[in-house]
Parts: structure tokens; C-alpha cells; sequence
């Protein structure tokens, strides 16, 4: 009797094991992807590796038990002769059982690599999207910092005659006035040596905090960004300054320029959430969709 017993739970086990197999074999399928995109594609596979484990660790251990089952018959010692034909018939199914698992791993691993690689495909598209607009940005960048320069440089000369003594002796004005003609034409080095004198004799002038933000400019049009990067935070240390948006702005391009691709879109970020009537936001937002 409790043979019998024995062998109905064997049954039993095996029956749910089969039912369980012939689930897992219909449900693995391989992911479409034709018309989805990555993100969406991503999903799917790993949801697909979630019910494939899920399968797996349910088959493990119908296997397990099955297979201790199995193991406690057989150290019965008298076991009816009409039970000998169930019990092949159960060692059949624990072998198919086995390979179902074997073939539920295969799958998992498979699938598992397929995750990997799309996610690293994903991630080397975005790096190289955002590259791309990257450097797109910078050009379009120069053009509008050149514009900036030189509409500054027109409307501070509007506003009084410009002193004809050399720029060692000209007024603040003047001095500032030749200094961004220096970067106009490119020579940064000598542009950063009058913003700096500038910047040293009275940094409480009302034109401080532009000559703090071209000295920031100088160092970027050299692709020195670290460098251009310590100058442009400087810029917010000056009460009202109107050049904050520009340096934010900057600051994101400087990081995007070193490829340091997080670090740059915390700073557009910035940008869109401290000052979002700037010019540059539109732009920033690219960066960070």
C-alpha cells in the first residue's frame, strides 16, 4: 500500500513536470523586433528573461523532486512487478524533464546575451547621438559667442567715445573694449592677460563679471576646458550678473566637449530648471531628452 502510494505521487509529480514543460516549450519565442525600438525591444526581452527564469526554477525543482521520488522507490525492496513499466515510464519523463531544463537554460543564457548586447547597442547609439550633437552645438556655439562678442563690443562703444591712449593707460572701458577685440581675432592669450588685469583692479565694476565670463570663453576657444570650466563658475560669484545663463550654458558644453556625458547633461539640466526664459534652453533641451 504504501508503495502504491509511493508510485500515485510519483504520477503526480510527473504530470504537473510534463504540463509545466509543455508550457515553457510553447511560450519561448523569439522577440520582435522589426517595428518596436530599442527601449521598447529592451522590455521585451527582459520581461521574456524574467518568465524563462521564472519556468526554469519551477522545472529545477519538479526535477529535484521527482528525481528524490525516484531515488526512495528504488530503495524499496520488494516492489510489484506491474509497477515496473510505470516506473520506466517515469524515469522517461524525468530524462525529458532534464531536457527541458537543459534547454530552458540554453534559452535563458541566449536571451540573457541578447539583453546585453541591445543594451549596449543602445548605449553606444545614445553616446554617439549625443557626440553628434555635441559637436554640431559647439559649432553653432562659436558663431553666436563671435555675434555676442562683437554686438557687446558695438553696443559699449555706442555708449561714449573710445579713449585714443594705449591700452595700458586706457580707461576700464577702453581696456575691456580691446580685450575682446584680442578674442574677436583670436588671440586668447593676450584677451585672458587684460580681462585678469581688468578683473584684478576693480572687480566690483559693472562690467567685472563680462570680463570673468570672456576669460571663460578665451580657455574654451582653446579647447582648455577644464580650465575654461574653473573660469565660467566664477561667473556666478558677481550679484546680478547677466552673463549667469551664458556660463551655465557653457559649463554644459565644456563637459559634453570632454565627453563626460553625465556631468553635461546635469548642467543643461541646470540650466532649464534655474533659468528657463534663456536663450540657450531650446538647445539645452536637446541634450537632455
Amino acid at each position: 500500500m504504501k508503495n502504491k502510494k509511493l508510485l500515485l505521487s510519483i504520477v503526480s509529480i510527473a504530470g504537473v513536470c510534463l504540463f509545466c514543460m509543455s508550457l515553457g516549450t510553447r511560450t519561448i519565442a523569439k522577440p520582435k523586433t522589426k517595428d518596436a525600438g530599442q527601449n521598447e525591444e529592451l522590455t521585451k526581452l527582459q520581461t521574456q528573461v524574467e518568465n524563462i527564469e521564472q519556468k526554469l526554477n519551477k522545472t529545477v525543482k519538479l526535477v529535484n523532486s521527482l528525481s528524490g521520488k525516484v531515488k526512495d522507490l528504488g530503495s524499496v525492496k520488494h516492489i510489484p512487478d506491474s509497477y515496473g513499466g510505470q516506473i520506466n515510464k517515469l524515469d522517461s519523463a524525468l530524462h525529458v524533464l532534464e531536457s527541458v531544463t537543459a534547454a530552458l537554460s540554453h534559452d535563458l543564457v541566449k536571451l540573457q546575451r541578447q539583453v546585453s548586447q541591445n543594451a549596449r547597442r543602445a548605449s553606444y547609439t545614445d553616446s554617439i547621438n549625443f557626440e553628434i550633437l555635441s559637436q554640431l552645438v559647439i559649432l553653432e556655439n562659436r558663431i553666436v559667442s563671435l555675434g555676442a562678442s562683437l554686438s557687446e563690443t558695438k553696443s559699449i562703444a555706442n555708449t561714449g567715445p573710445v579713449s585714443p591712449k594705449p591700452v595700458s593707460g586706457g580707461s576700464y572701458r577702453d581696456r575691456y573694449l580691446q580685450a575682446l577685440t584680442f578674442h574677436q581675432n583670436g588671440n586668447n592669450e593676450e584677451s585672458i592677460g587684460l580681462f585678469r588685469q581688468l578683473l584684478n583692479e576693480d572687480k566690483y565694476h559693472e562690467l567685472a563679471d563680462n570680463a570673468q565670463y570672456w576669460t571663460g570663453e578665451c580657455f574654451y576657444s582653446m579647447k582648455q576646458y577644464q580650465r575654461a570650466i574653473v573660469e565660467f563658475e566664477k561667473v556666478f560669484a558677481f550679484k546680478n550678473s547677466n552673463k549667469e545663463d551664458d556660463a551655465q550654458f557653457k559649463l554644459g558644453l565644456c563637459y559634453a566637449a570632454m565627453g563626460e556625458r553625465d556631468k553635461a547633461i546635469d548642467e543643461f539640466q541646470r540650466l532649464i530648471d534655474y533659468y528657463p526664459q534663456s536663450e540657450f534652453v531650446k538647445n539645452a533641451k536637446q541634450f537632455v531628452k
